[in-house]
């Protein structure tokens, strides 16, 4: 992915290449930086080809949850603003979750319910109740956490996940598409859900660097079914589980990348899945204290809403490069 220099040269040539990006997203703005790479298809990935694996690192790679909304930033999460920051200070993945509109089109967003990141003044509006046209048309709230309500920003809307990838598809960097709410047993036409995803992600100059991640296995099974082609995480709450998943479950709905709560992780845990051939990613570890036990354990990346201050910690460590 990129260069690996260590100690102090490292330290000061990533400062000043995350300075310079900085002032070029700020000069160009949003909309110019993201439309000014024409998109060229990318020929998708085969998942049953081996990938090369780069030299030995030191720290785990780092995933933008949302894109970089951490850090003191008032930008709105799951927007291209967040995600391009991410990229520019040098997150090896960015990350994403995407619900369905009540015609069926996937759009950027966590929540099921649109008070807590959009203008609207209705706080129990559901995503499904409104057009993907009318979700758009809404302004943005910078984050304030998973339950604040931030300021609202004139002039960034809500997009949808074409929009989305059309704009990061430029960083080269891999995105994680999250899939939120269980779409295959609560959306209303699941199998018409599934189909637009896949089509989103087919067709997407970023293609070949997705990573679609689900909740539950019938939901992989089904996005599987639309996009066997696809390379899949397995999204799994440690908190609460009586067992654990087994590589044979998730490599059965076309998976090979397990994505856990890091709360639940142990050292052990993650040799076993290691020797069942799984990728072993983590949510959210927030600090120094978390950071340093997932690296101990040996897990292949640490998703944070702070991913500056993670590569910050992690020096003079070489954070891995992607490895999907």
């Amino acid at each position: 992915m990129h260069e690996r220099l260590r100690g102090r040269e490292w330290g000061a040539v990533w400062r000043r290449a995350v300075a310079g990006a900085a002032v070029a997203l700020t000069l160009c703005g949003l909309s110019a930086c993201a439309g000014s790479t024409e998109a060229v298809p990318t020929p998708r990935a085969d998942p049953h080809q081996p990938r090369l694996a780069e030299p030995a690192c030191d720290a785990p790679s780092v995933i933008a949850h949302r894109g970089e909304t951490g850090d003191g930033r008032k930008l709105p999460e799951n927007s291209a603003q967040a995600e391009l920051t991410a990229a520019a200070e040098g997150a090896t993945y960015l990350n994403l979750d995407v619900r369905w509109t009540g015609d069926a089109v996937p759009v950027a967003l966590h929540d099921a319910t649109v008070g807590r990141t959009t203008s609207d003044t209705d706080p129990g509006a559901d995503v499904t109740s409104m057009t993907a046209s009318q979700y758009t048309r809404l302004n943005a709230r910078t984050y304030a956490g998973d339950t604040g309500q931030g300021s609202i920003v004139a002039a960034l809307h809500p997009q949808t996940l074409v929009q989305i990838l059309d704009a990061v598809a430029q960083t080269g960097r891999p995105v994680i598409v999250q899939m939120e709410g269980d779409p295959f047993h609560l959306a209303g036409h699941p199998v018409q859900e599934f189909a637009n995803l896949a089509r989103v992600v087919e067709h997407s100059a970023a293609a070949a660097r997705i990573i679609v991640a689900g909740w539950t296995l019938p939901d992989l099974a089904a996005f599987h079914a639309a996009d066997p082609h696809a390379t899949l995480a397995y999204l799994f709450e440690t908190v609460g589980a009586r067992r654990y998943p087994q590589a044979a479950q998730i490599e059965r709905v076309g998976a090979r990348i397990l994505y856990v709560d890091y709360r639940g992780v142990s050292a052990p845990l993650v040799t076993q899945w290691h020797r069942q051939g799984l990728k072993v990613w983590v949510w959210t570890p927030a600090g120094p204290a978390p950071w340093q036990r997932m690296r101990a354990d040996g897990v292949d990346a640490i998703a944070t809403d702070w991913a500056q201050a993670y590569l910050t910690w992690a020096l003079p460590s070489r954070p891995c490069g992607a490895q999907f």
